[in-house]
């Protein structure tokens, strides 16, 4: 039995050992295994920080864009209102202009109508110089003859009353 004894305490020794040299190994593969899941968690939970900055940064991107967008909301409703506007403003100037267009013809029609009874009323205006300075020489003309018939009427009466008083004998008269 002594020899039993000594193969149950040798294999118990052997069993022992080996649940020691398992004991170990586990706890050198658990304590390896708890070191890497350990730095796996630091690692992801600096990247879970760096994601946590970079989503904070992007909201606040985010949010500058949204009130940049409402910005330009903002001003495309103002330009869309101006150009409103100014396109109205525009249908107005064309509508005055073609009016003043109309007018002008109008006007520029009544200007040549005006100018040619302006040259009608020159020429005839001229005529009537004309016929005035005809009329004023023969007025002269006619002065003339008359101032001349007066003198050859007073020369005669004068010869009458000289012929009178020498009864008709006087050859001086």
């Amino acid at each position: 039995m002594a020899v039993m004894k000594r193969d149950v305490n040798i294999g118990l020794l052997i069993l022992i050992v080996a649940a020691l040299l398992m004991f170990s190994g586990f706890t050198v593969y658990y304590q390896t295994t708890f070191k890497n899941v350990s730095k796996s968690y630091e690692t992801k939970l600096k990247e879970l920080e760096s994601i946590s900055k970079e989503l904070e940064s992007k909201r606040g991107q985010l949010n500058e864009t949204s009130v940049q967008l409402q910005l330009n909301k903002q001003k495309e409703a103002d330009i869309s209102k101006k150009f409103t506007d100014v396109r109205s403003e525009k249908e107005q100037l064309e509508t005055d202009k073609k009016k003043l267009q109309d007018e002008l013809a109008s006007t520029k029609s009544n200007l040549a109508s005006t100018a040619a009874k302006l040259t009608e009323t020159q020429s005839q205006l001229a005529a009537q110089i004309q016929l005035a300075q005809d009329l004023n020489q023969q007025v002269l003309n006619l002065k003339s003859d008359v101032k001349r018939l007066d003198d050859k009427i007073d020369d005669l009466e004068k010869r009458i009353a000289c012929l009178h008083s020498t009864s008709g004998q006087s050859e001086t008269c």
